[in-house]
């Protein structure tokens, strides 16, 4: 089940208009059921998460950080797509391959020198 912490993330980042309504209540029922979307499950074993984390560079200071449950990455993606600067080089079809092969660990790592920010990514 998810934390009280998770859903507070959730509910804040659709306060503040990062998320839709359909994204949030998404998000929110894969915390609290624990399970993929579709009610897809992963073989017994424990969830798999996408972890995105947002560091400002001067402080070190966590601006954002979120766990996503792997069954909703695509949502996820989308998400984490709207803090990436418009001219970042990035390819998402890359990042997809990487979750989709099973490949755990950082997957991708970012800074934006002019915003001052450190994008990092891990599949677990």
């Amino acid at each position: 089940m998810g934390t009280s912490e998770e859903r507070m993330r959730i509910l804040k980042m659709l306060e503040e208009g990062t998320i839709t309504a359909d994204e949030a209540a998404k998000l929110l029922q894969a915390i609290t059921t624990g399970a993929a979307v579709g009610g897809r499950t992963n073989g017994g074993r424990e969830p798999r998460w996408l972890r995105v984390r947002i560091t400002d560079t001067h402080t070190n200071q966590t601006k954002v950080s979120i766990n996503i449950p792997m069954g909703l990455v695509r949502t996820g993606i989308r998400m984490g797509a709207r803090f990436v600067p418009g001219d970042a080089d990035i390819d998402y079809q890359e990042l997809m391959q990487a979750i989709q092969s099973g490949e755990t660990g950082k997957i991708f790592e970012m800074v934006d020198e002019e915003q001052g920010e450190r994008v990092e990514i891990w599949a677990e």
